[in-house]
């Protein structure tokens, strides 16, 4: 009498379709449901974490709110939170990018006057 199974080779493979087919459905349940059901959403993040074009958008609202409200020491407070190396060679460089493609008059001048206001308050650039 042996004692091998005829059918264990059967059952084991059975087990392994479904322990694989098991895996598999969990995973795609669980990506649905981090994607779909319950993504996860950012909020609240430091502005010096900012992609490129966030960054761009910081500057020009607050070179927009230092147009309305003339406070450069807010405005350079608010610079300062984006932890750029040179926040006034950001500032025209991005007037005269903005300039070259067109874009608002408004924003340009706006970004334009906080980084000569920025000049003039401290031309050491420190």
């Amino acid at each position: 009498m042996s004692s091998k199974d005829p059918g264990s080779s059967s059952n084991e493979q059975k087990s392994s379709w479904y322990l694989l087919t098991g895996f598999i459905l969990g995973l795609v349940i669980g990506l649905v449901i981090s994607w779909v059901v319950m993504p996860v959403t950012y909020g609240d993040i430091a502005p010096s974490m900012l992609e490129s074009v966030g960054k761009k958008q910081y500057r020009l609202m607050i070179a927009m709110a230092y147009t309305v409200d003339q406070d450069l020491v807010r405005a350079e407070s608010r610079l300062g939170l984006l932890e750029d190396a040179d926040a006034t060679e950001l500032l025209v460089a991005q007037s005269q990018q903005w300039l070259a493609e067109g874009r608002d008059q408004a924003e340009v001048q706006a970004l334009a006057s906080l980084a000569a206001a920025i000049e003039l308050s401290d031309p050491t650039g420190q």
